[in-house]
């Protein structure tokens, strides 16, 4: 039981129904479903005029995503008003002192409040519908003053999917009787509701914005620009709460106010647990250091980030090592206390912040320099999926209208030059733009940890006591993308601004298509010619990889680019080929254009393949098989079959790890090993049908942990790890020199065919069994 009031002493309106009216029983008493909060705030919505509820998106599987955008009715009846008013001060471009001065004093702030990023930190989103209810139900004049200083964004929950996938697994293992230990599998399992429909971990997802929960979010945020950036989370059971301001270190690209303003946001937050007896601390473990958690996103954009880590209890009571038991109400009671002390520091400072927010965008757009990033080459197609993805989070984008030359350029080696010629075409990233300080972080090629932290944190490593930083301690989004990138100063350029730009037509012939082509084919450069190499050999076509590169109609396409030769496939050839294009363009991620060259002749131009020639390799749609569940890695097993599955839709079966011996693999041509730890017992089940499968010709696919596994056994790969053969090192040196020069020694002509001066060397004439030596040649002994 927790008899606990939301607020104590608020009075609240019976108009605006209890989230309890959709549960049936106390909200909070048990993990709600994603229908029962969407039913919920929709309900509360419908009630109010403080509110308005939207649809900003879909999860994978389809679950809709809504935000509910509250203030006070008279904001509501000029909403497009304040948004502009907004949006000037996000972009303070043109916007004069005295307007600058008044719309910080008279604009309300904006705080975007984001719930269960992580699905199985559920107490986030139990907290959200309850954080509604009062803000539209609550009569006092302090909420009353909150709405008119501030317009709250909410967003209660961020992963529908992953909270669904625990909500069926505590309920699952769920008994009569309350189970209060902790490790209980009734609190979830493998592989739990972290992650989205595929695993990722959103959290991480802000700057490369793979999954349409993270994309959908940029949209709405880009609408609604952010004062205030709330991430509610969960963390360890036996925890207590944590909350900001971070520790060290700080990325060199926030806001140089954002510390001092999370400091007094942090008093108040402490405060108000006081008053409950709670425990709580800060900083402790939850840097500022990487630049794609959610809070950061908002951070770049001048936001003050908060995030929240209650101890997460899995929805129902646990008993913690003091013998305290801790009820699901009260961990969600919780994140409702710390949401709204955030937001009554954000009301009484609104003026202020505001003021150092405008300052903040006043410098990011200030043309005090010409520094930008240079992204050179052409619009292939993983520069056009950085630029689009830039693009999509308000990143401004020009390209060059033709050949410059920049200066003082530092390449992302790090090596420095005075200047460098660039192409026409190149995309130039300024820094003078509202996003400057998100160009900053996503393309910081040497980000430096201050002195400071680096000995704290060599000390602590020396100690024995672990590291501080919580996640990565490097990133570059050029480099994750594999295009270069550069920074120069780029003043006098002639650039033209590019705009987000239309998914494009999902494929284009060089010329028509028609029964006078012998042939079609597709260059495999780009990454989505695989799909359309998937849904090719799905249809049933006759597809060919080339081991050389080759020229179709004048166009040099590469080594391994794909060949359909008509009198190889069906009489409806023409028709196959083009069901195979219409497949390659309904995926989030495949908005540009395949090239197919349209050949009429087989016959090669100059030195390349002949069309009909050996050349060419048949190849047959594979049967792939992939391991899941313990002891696989859920995040990295998720990546694996998100690429397989929703980017190149190869249809993959999945197999349960601890179960592999007791497979048949004979339908399988190709067996993935996901990143896992403890792999032996699973690889030890398999016995001998593993080993047969692959000496029949499978294909065995093993990944980081996976493939160290693997090398370790010795068993199906000449592969070694380079701690078993420390002593070798010698030897494995000179035989990947050896691989490594292969055609490119110089002959030396004269000692190939005996002309030189080795060759007129006298040699031996000794009798040997079997004849006299040929002069000139060595013994065969």
């Amino acid at each position: 039981a927790y008899a606990q009031p939301l607020v104590p002493g608020e009075s609240y309106d019976p108009g605006v129904p209890h989230p309890d009216a959709v549960l049936g029983q106390p909200w909070g008493t048990r993990i709600a479903s994603h229908d029962e909060v969407l039913r919920a705030v929709r309900a509360m919505a419908a009630s109010s005029p403080r509110a308005t509820l939207h649809t900003h998106g879909r999860s994978h599987e389809g679950q809709e995503l809504v935000h509910l955008v509250i203030t006070s009715e008279a904001n509501h009846a000029r909403l497009a008003e304040l948004r502009e008013g907004l949006g000037r001060l996000h972009d303070p471009r043109g916007l004069s002192e005295a307007e600058g001065a008044r719309l910080t004093a008279e604009l309300p702030a904006v705080a975007y409040m984001g719930y269960g990023i992580h699905g199985d930190e559920t107490s986030a989103t139990e907290a959200a519908p309850l954080v509604v209810y009062h803000l539209l139900a609550g009569q006092d004049e302090e909420v009353q003053a909150l709405l008119e200083d501030v317009i709250v964004v909410l967003d209660p929950c961020l992963n529908p999917d992953g909270r669904g996938r625990i909500r069926a697994m505590t309920r699952w293992m769920s008994g009569y009787r309350s189970n209060l230990d902790h490790v209980s599998l009734h609190r979830g399992r493998w592989p739990w509701g972290r992650g989205n429909h595929y695993l990722f971990d959103m959290n991480r997802d802000w700057m490369a914005g793979v999954c349409p929960e993270t994309r959908a979010r940029w949209a709405l945020l880009r609408e609604w620009p952010p004062h205030l950036f709330i991430d509610a989370h969960e963390m360890g059971s036996l925890d207590t709460f944590l909350f900001y301001p971070q520790e060290k270190p700080h990325n060199p690209s926030l806001p140089p106010y954002l510390v001092g303003w999370q400091g007094r946001f942090g008093d108040d937050m402490g405060a108000a647990f006081d008053e409950f007896g709670w425990g709580y601390y800060t900083r402790e473990w939850a840097d500022a250091w990487a630049p794609f958690y959610s809070d950061s996103w908002g951070s770049l954009e001048g936001a003050i980030g908060m995030l929240y880590e209650q101890a997460g209890i899995g929805g129902q009571p646990i008993q913690r090592r003091s013998g305290v038991v801790e009820t699901y109400a009260e961990s969600v009671h919780g994140q409702v206390v710390a949401s709204l002390a955030n937001l009554e520091t954000l009301r009484a400072n609104r003026s202020a912040l505001l003021a150092d927010y405008l300052a903040d965008r006043r410098a990011s757009v200030a043309q005090d320099t010409a520094r930008a990033v240079v992204l050179p080459g052409p619009l292939d197609e993983r520069l056009r999926d950085l630029y689009q993805l830039l693009a999509a989070q308000g990143v401004e984008v020009h390209s060059s209208t033709a050949p410059f030359e920049g200066t003082d350029v530092m390449a992302a080696d790090g090596t420095r030059a005075e200047s460098r010629e660039f192409p026409a075409n190149a995309l130039v990233v300024p820094l003078a733009q509202p996003s400057r300080r998100r160009v900053q972080a996503y393309f910081d090629m040497d980000p430096r940890i201050d002195a400071e932290t680096l000995a704290d944190e060599r000390a602590r490593l020396e100690r024995d006591l672990g590291s501080r930083l919580y996640d990565l301690t490097a990133w570059d989004l050029a480099r994750q993308f594999g295009v270069e990138a550069a920074w120069c100063d780029v003043q006098g350029v002639s650039l033209k601004r590019l705009e987000l730009l239309p998914p494009s037509r999902d494929f284009f012939f060089d010329a028509p298509i028609g029964p006078d082509k012998v042939a079609y084919a597709v260059d495999c450069r780009d990454d989505v010619g695989l799909r359309f190499l998937a849904r090719a050999l799905e249809l049933g076509l006759a597809v060919h990889v080339s081991d050389r590169p080759f020229e179709v109609n004048g166009q040099q396409l590469a080594r391994g680019s794909y060949l359909l030769r008509r009198h190889e496939n069906p009489p409806e050839f023409d028709a196959l080929v083009a069901r195979a294009l219409d497949g390659v363009g309904d995926g989030p991620r495949w908005e540009h254009g395949v090239r197919v060259h349209a050949a009429t002749t087989g016959r090669a131009a100059g030195d390349t393949p002949d069309l009909g020639g050996q050349h060419f390799h048949l190849l047959r749609a594979p049967r792939v098989a992939m391991l899941t569940g313990e002891p696989c890695s859920s995040s990295d097993f998720g990546h694996l079959w998100h690429h397989l599955d929703a980017n190149l839709r190869v249809p993959v079966t999945l197999l349960e790890a601890r179960d592999l011996g007791g497979y048949d693999l004979r339908p399988y041509d190709v067996l993935i090993l996901p990143p896992a730890y403890g792999l032996d017992e699973t690889l030890d089940s398999a016995g001998e049908s593993l080993d047969a499968w692959i000496q029949a010709g499978g294909t065995l696919i093993a990944c980081g942990s996976s493939a160290d596994a693997i090398a370790a056994r010795g068993e199906w790969t000449d592969v070694r790890r380079r701690r078993d053969v420390l002593e070798d090192l010698d030897g494995y040196l000179y035989a990947a020199e050896e691989q490594r020069a292969a055609g490119t020694v110089p002959l030396d002509l004269d000692e190939v065919w005996g002309d030189g001066e080795r060759a007129a060397e006298a040699v031996p004439e000794e009798e040997e069994p079997g004849g006299p030596p040929v002069a000139g040649h060595p013994d065969p002994a």
